[in-house]
């Protein structure tokens, strides 16, 4: 517990020794908060930092050499500008989601839509990214799953974080799985990855802003933003979302949707 201690005079000024009041208060939760803050603003600069690096310097190198570069070369530059402006663009889609949530102004406008063509938007986003790092993505999706009521573009940007943190912190060359079933009213969405893994005293907690994975790489900590973003879309639209451990390691995150209404 972190005390706050303010000392007032009870005598008037000038009357001599008096009573003196003491006051306590708890400013535990505002301590907490300003560490969490203080950890969130250094990890969010760093995740800023680095892709804009990347860009400044590849565009450089544009700028500099490129009529003399290779097509190769040139394919590879733009790569990784295109990689750094993906990195850009989902941390600051998490930063004006976490603003509208925190502001009470967030909202989705679910309506009956296909998953896999959701599927197949977030893992043409993502797919770059998975090249650069020779990481395997598997699609598995049951040709008769039903239609869900989902926000198409919300959905996407769940498994844009799903599987982007499943990159993040799953080794090179390792393979992620993207699956779906159907469990009664719900489809079932899971990301399987091969990284680290979850305990389970830090799975409740994870969903909650500013809470990071328990990792031993401290550059592939993000801003504690992606998962609670997860949470409040996946509720918002009456489901579900979760982690579990997967047989031979890694983590399972998976959430629900509602299937279309009469399916």
């Amino acid at each position: 517990m972190t005390l706050s201690i303010t000392r007032a005079e009870l005598s008037p000024a000038g009357a001599g020794s008096g009573e003196v009041a003491l006051v306590f208060r708890d400013v535990s939760e505002t301590e907490t908060i300003r560490r969490l803050l203080g950890y969130f603003l250094a990890n969010v600069t760093h995740e800023f930092r680095t892709p804009l690096s990347a860009l400044a310097a590849s565009i450089e190198l544009l700028m500099d050499q490129a009529p003399d570069l290779t097509q190769a070369e040139m394919d590879e530059l733009l790569k990784s500008l295109h990689l750094g402006v993906l990195g850009l663009q989902t941390l600051v889609d998490n930063l004006l989601e976490s603003a509208s949530i925190e502001a009470g102004h967030f909202r989705v406008s679910p309506r009956p839509y296909d998953l896999e063509a959701i599927v197949i938007d977030a893992v043409g986003t993502m797919q770059p990214l998975l090249d650069k790092y020779e990481q395997q993505l598997y699609v598995d999706l049951p040709g008769d799953l039903p239609e869900v009521m989902a926000d198409p573009r919300r959905v996407a940007q769940v498994l844009v974080n799903l599987l982007s943190n499943a990159s993040k912190y799953g080794p090179s060359d390792a393979e992620i799985i993207l699956s779906a079933r159907q469990e009664g009213p719900s489809v079932r969405v899971e990301v399987a990855d091969r990284g680290p893994g979850i305990s389970s005293l830090h799975r409740e907690l994870l969903f909650r802003r500013f809470e990071y994975p328990e990792v031993d790489t401290p550059s592939k900590v993000g801003a504690g933003l992606g998962l609670s973003v997860v949470k409040t879309i996946i509720e918002a639209h009456g489901g579900q979302a979760g982690v579990e451990n997967r047989l031979g390691g890694g983590s399972i995150f998976w959430f629900t949707l509602p299937v279309m209404r009469g399916v």
